[in-house]
């Protein structure tokens, strides 16, 4: 992971001009040399002489190594040095779950971060936990539920549900009779409604595949903007795409997901980044040697006739080579396409056609009790998506007060603005347009913020675009004793518990 870092104005001298004049703090300390200020931030100061700055500190997946892999650096090989029955290659959760599964093997796991999880990691401020990416699974996912109670870390119920925020009032129930209530014109209010019946008309209609490859947009063209807005903004924050990139599959499935028809929602203090935390500590603590970080996989090689695989790596900076019988790739498969030199024409294109969206979340970290309307808020007018409250599943909105305490904003990006995470002062400036807005719908919230923490992924979700069950299908086929089990190996929502079902998949095919 890189290492976290502060922002502080590089415009010192308009800075420190603006400063005295309306009495704005410094963004932080401790930069790495760069120093950023937002027009948000300075227009924010100009409104209120005593607007308040916070600090803005940065963390994610370190990018360096993949991207040198993309630009066609060629990394140094060494001789083999161990040989291992099987190889996994990714620390996320599917990497954890396929060791965990392989428990009394000869595997190894090797994870290119000095931390695991992968899109499931957590953080601390103050003693408060908070998530980083992936938030929450659901009593369905049995599987899951299992893995995580036998290794000592049950999950917990989240009480409630999701609410659509407008003016800063809270509706719920907003696809049922809670529509009635929602402050649109008659005909918005109806199309919530009814959009949410007819969807539920059409699935049990038809087929899968048929549903899979049309555009869950078209479903939607009837219907006035706020609901297609809403949709949106929901499948960027799940999914990462908008309708457009969405299938019809997905949409009409996600309707019942909001009316309550899916199973109850577990999580933990910090989200699923506390899962992933709690099963790696458990697999390094149990299977000695066996869990490796800072360990780079940047090409596999098929040895003649299929019967062993050399893994390279760079550990810790220095080339290692290891030769297994068999590996289980866990990475996304526009990674897995650029480690495998030997794969067909075919598979590669069906792992390049793989879209994924860019995705920062923001923690905001308050120093006192922020809006705890439900689990799960969502805007239609603000630049993010939804909000959690980061201790929500310990309290559900009745904890004590006053408390520290922290609010997860999703904020993913469009395909095209991916570049805007390599952009610290960019950065910056969503950050303080999250807080400018949250302030909108919650005055006094600014006057709250301690920090803001940002964690940036580039290729965070796979986009569930029509046809992707076809192409997942075709991507994720084993290639020798190559066998691919991270969460997009499905076609379907990224999800820990579908991580769990891919690596036992992969697991099966190869025997």
């Amino acid at each position: 992971m890189s290492s976290p870092r502060t922002l502080v104005s590089r415009r010192t001298a308009l800075r420190t001009v603006i400063a005295g004049a309306v009495g704005v703090g410094p963004l932080g300390c401790q930069s790495s040399g760069k120093s950023e200020v937002s027009t948000t931030r300075l227009r924010l100061a100009a409104e209120n002489a005593a607007a308040k700055t916070c600090p803005v500190r940065f963390a994610g997946e370190r990018f360096d190594q993949p991207h040198a892999k993309r630009d066609g650096r060629a990394f140094p090989q060494a001789q083999v040095s161990e040989n291992v029955e099987i190889a996994i290659i990714g620390g996320g959760p599917s990497g954890l779950c396929a060791l965990h599964a392989l428990k009394g093997r000869d595997a190894v796991l090797l994870e290119k971060e000095d931390e695991l999880g992968g899109n499931c990691t957590s953080d601390t401020w103050e003693g408060v936990t908070f998530s980083t990416g992936a938030a929450f699974f659901t009593a369905g996912d049995a599987a899951l539920v299992e893995l995580m109670r036998s290794i000592g870390a049950p999950p917990l119920p989240i009480e409630g549900g999701d609410v659509l925020v407008v003016g800063g009032e809270p509706f719920a129930d907003f696809f049922g009779n809670g529509a009635r209530r929602l402050p649109f014109e008659p005909s918005v209010r109806d199309a919530f409604r009814l959009s949410a019946e007819r969807a539920e008309e059409r699935r049990r209609q038809s087929r899968e595949r048929e549903l899979d490859v049309q555009s869950f947009s078209e479903f939607l063209r009837p219907y006035p903007a706020e609901l297609r807005v809403f949709w949106d903004r929901f499948g960027a924050s799940n999914w990462g795409a908008t309708a457009e990139h969405t299938s019809a599959r997905l949409g009409l499935s996600a309707y019942a997901w909001l009316r309550g028809e899916e199973e109850g929602r577990l999580s933990y203090p910090g989200g699923l980044g506390a899962a992933a935390s709690a099963l790696g500590a458990h697999l390094s603590a149990t299977l000695a040697g066996q869990v490796r970080t800072s360990t780079f996989t940047h090409e596999l090689t098929v040895e003649a006739g299929g019967r062993s695989v050399l893994v390279h790596t760079l550990s810790a900076g220095e080339p290692r080579t290891i030769r297994a019988r068999r590996v289980i790739v866990a990475v996304p498969k526009f990674f897995a396409a650029r480690m495998l030199p030997q794969l067909g024409a075919e598979q590669r294109a069906a792992m390049s056609a793989f879209r994924y969206a860019p995705y920062p979340v923001f923690n905001v970290c308050l120093n006192d009790v922020g809006p705890e309307l439900a689990y799960d808020s969502w805007f239609l007018d603000a630049p993010f998506c939804d909000i959690i409250p980061a201790d929500w599943v310990l309290f559900a909105g009745r904890g004590p007060k006053p408390r520290k305490t922290a609010l997860t904003v999703y904020h993913p990006l469009l395909e095209g603005q991916r570049a805007q995470l390599l952009d610290d002062e960019r950065l910056v400036q969503m950050s303080d347009d999250v807080v400018l807005h949250l302030d909108r719908h919650f005055p006094g919230l600014r006057g709250k913020v301690a920090e803001t923490r940002v964690y940036r992924r580039g290729h965070a979700l796979p986009l569930p675009a029509p046809g992707q069950l076809a192409r997942a299908e075709l991507a994720s086929r084993t290639f020798g004793p190559i066998a691919f089990a991270h969460s997009d190996s499905r076609g379907d929502v990224s999800a820990f518990a579908g991580a769990l079902r891919a690596a036992h998949r992969a697991i099966a095919e190869l025997g």
